[in-house]
């Protein structure tokens, strides 16, 4: 039998499917429904696994479940955790802030600890600084670092030539 000559790679195909089909909580509540479905036909836990792109080990409990409580069983409950902190128009509103400047907002600089105590005042949420630099990096700023001397690429300059001579020592 004539195998069918794809123009795509078959594996990046595989994995863009799945990853349509895990995309939504209501695409993965049908992925595993399909899934079940095609064990519930014959075919094998592990070669439908593969086909879905799960485990047989998640697949074969999913079997389990759906036999003892049904179909809707598969659906995803509630996650645990607690609910963000921030709304989506206030981190809009601190992705404008950090955009600006500092000293309009009592800051010299924007970091963990002046974002924290910014937010304070302007939301009154409290937000740790460790959680201030996930939310810098959550909105796409890096972290900067002052440099102590003159980069290279830079003429000889005074300030330069007194670090080099200061390292020297």
């Amino acid at each position: 039998m004539k195998r069918k000559v794809f123009k795509s790679d078959i594996e990046t195909l595989k994995e863009e499917g799945r990853s349509i089909m895990d995309a939504s909580i209501e695409s993965r509540f049908y992925n595993r429904v399909a899934a079940v479905i095609a064990v519930l036909s014959g075919v094998s836990p592990s070669k439908a696994a593969d086909w879905f792109g799960m485990t047989g080990r998640s697949l074969t409990g999913w079997v389990k479940k759906v036999d003892e409580e049904g179909f809707e069983s598969l659906r995803d409950k509630q996650r645990p955790g607690a609910p963000p902190k921030l709304t989506a128009d206030q981190l809009e509103e601190i992705d404008k802030m950090l955009q600006g400047d500092p000293t309009d907002f009592g800051c010299n600089v924007w970091d963990g600890p002046s974002l924290s105590a910014a937010i304070r005042r302007t939301f009154g949420v409290d937000l740790g600084t460790r959680q201030c630099q996930r939310l810098f990096h959550k909105l796409g700023y890096a972290r900067v670092r002052p440099q102590t001397y003159p980069s290279k690429g830079y003429e000889q300059t005074e300030a330069r030539d007194s670090f080099q001579k200061k390292e020297q020592r």
